[in-house]
């Protein structure tokens, strides 16, 4: 990632701190953005383009209240479900992030641990 040409610096930013976050723990579109002092769009346009995943854990980054926001450039239908969505929570319950009783949102402390 340091020496990929690939990206903008602020892409290159939000892909460095998605990285810090651990297996099995999650952050949040708007944390990053705060470290960043930008905004959770933003951080959400630069994961869309996340070129190195899954070494880049950009499914570890969800909304502020626990949804699931987008992933691989998609973001929820108006039920709130998409295949996408359904591939981000597996990834997520394989690492041991947990979910409330309807699969919606994850529980637990967002990581902001960044560097």
């Amino acid at each position: 990632l340091l020496t990929s040409p690939r990206g903008t610096p602020f892409e290159r930013a939000v892909w460095s701190l998605t990285y810090q976050i651990p297996a099995g723990s999650f952050s949040t579109y708007a944390l990053l953005a705060a470290h960043l002092r930008s905004s959770p769009r933003a951080v959400g346009n630069a994961l869309r383009r996340n070129p190195f995943a899954p070494e880049i854990p950009c499914h570890r980054v969800v909304a502020t209240g626990g949804g699931l926001g987008g992933f691989k450039g998609k973001i929820a239908r108006r039920d709130g479900e998409g295949i996408t969505l359904a591939e981000k929570r597996a990834l997520l319950r394989r690492e041991g992030v947990r979910f409330d009783a309807d699969g919606a949102r994850v529980l637990g402390t967002p990581f902001a641990g960044f560097v």
